[in-house]
């Protein structure tokens, strides 16, 4: 088997010395533009690849950046991957991907190896139970935490305003005279579950209105749960006038309950939903009102947060970048009927 050739090969093709080689292929002031664009013509075409143990023996890091994430089913964890790769390219970097599926177990498992890589920066949305391990490894790391901020971890984070999604998407079918509000959403057990019901008495309470408990349905996030739970909504002998599905999987069942009754947007009901899917801005009657993510100023700004760190060019310690959920008025949302349902 051929072996692949080294820096002496180039050295030799050009008739130079192999410090000058590797003092070109590392960008350095003290070789001249001409010789840079020789070295780099005779490295591509002779197949060089560069060694990165080496090079990261020399640097103490690779030009690695890890990505940790729960999952890619979500369509937002899937355009935040894509986005934070591009970052990548565009600095140089390369992106290295890792999916914990939330099971703390295996999210230590996955920070030990990417640890071992030694990657340059590393950005995590970590489990709300993750390891006092996990945290301890990570601790001291250039370290980006996404989405949820672990206290014992600290560090630059990246989040949004964890119940102003909900406020905005209740505030909205309050001002088009909804009051019979279904509200489909996680269990309160867990953060996001607690934060988005938090959202939702706000907004209510803000307008002097209360919430009604016959017309919450509050357990796991998956199309199943929210699909039995609009079905039940809808069955009730008032049903609500409008409904706020609040997660992408909840929507997704919900929509599926609605569609089966023939049921059309806003003519029977007011719909809100969760997430950005292409296929949102095609439903029929005009789209579908929708609570998002800003998905890449989020990921841009977790990007730009551990390049800073891992270049050492001054990210503060406690950087907290903060940023606010986006509502799409599309045609699922209309005034709700004098008469009501």
């Amino acid at each position: 088997m051929k072996s692949r050739p080294t820096l002496k090969d180039i050295a030799a093709e050009l008739n130079v010395s192999h410090p000058t080689v590797s003092r070109a292929l590392a960008d350095h002031d003290s070789i001249s533009d001409e010789m840079k664009a020789k070295v780099r013509e005779a490295a591509r075409r002779l197949g060089y690849v560069a060694n990165s143990s080496a090079r990261m023996l020399r640097r103490g890091h690779t030009d690695v950046i890890g990505l940790l994430l729960p999952d890619l089913t979500n369509e937002f964890y899937g355009a935040v991957a894509t986005r934070v790769a591009d970052d990548c390219s565009h600095q140089g970097r390369q992106m290295v991907l890792s999916i914990s599926a939330g099971d703390p177990d295996r999210e230590l498992a996955l920070v030990r190896a990417l640890l071992e890589s030694r990657p340059s920066g590393l950005i995590v949305a970590l489990s709300p139970q993750a390891r006092a391990e996990t945290i301890e490894l990570l601790r001291g790391t250039s370290c980006v935490q996404f989405l949820v901020v672990h206290p014992r971890l600290g560090g630059p984070s990246v989040t949004v305003e964890d119940s102003g999604g909900a406020r905005q998407a209740i505030e909205h079918l309050v001002k088009l005279g909804h009051r019979r509000i279904g509200f489909v959403g996680p269990s309160p057990t867990l953060h996001i579950g607690e934060a988005r019901l938090r959202g939702v008495q706000q907004a209510l309470k803000q307008q002097a209105l209360k919430l009604d408990d016959r017309l919450v349905q509050l357990g796991p996030s998956t199309a199943e749960f929210g699909h039995a739970s609009v079905s039940a909504l809808l069955d009730l002998p008032q049903p609500p006038t409008a409904l706020y599905l609040s997660t992408a999987q909840l929507s997704h069942g919900g929509l599926r309950a609605i569609a089966e009754r023939r049921l059309q947007a806003p003519r029977d009901l007011s719909v809100v939903v969760a997430g950005n899917a292409p296929w949102y801005e095609f439903w029929p009657g005009g789209g579908l009102t929708s609570i998002t993510l800003p998905m890449a100023e989020l990921a841009d700004a977790a990007s730009a947060l551990v390049m800073r760190k891992s270049a050492r060019r001054g990210a503060a310690a406690g950087a907290a970048v903060q940023l606010a959920f986006d509502l799409f008025v599309r045609g699922s949302t209309g005034p709700a009927k004098k008469s009501g349902r």
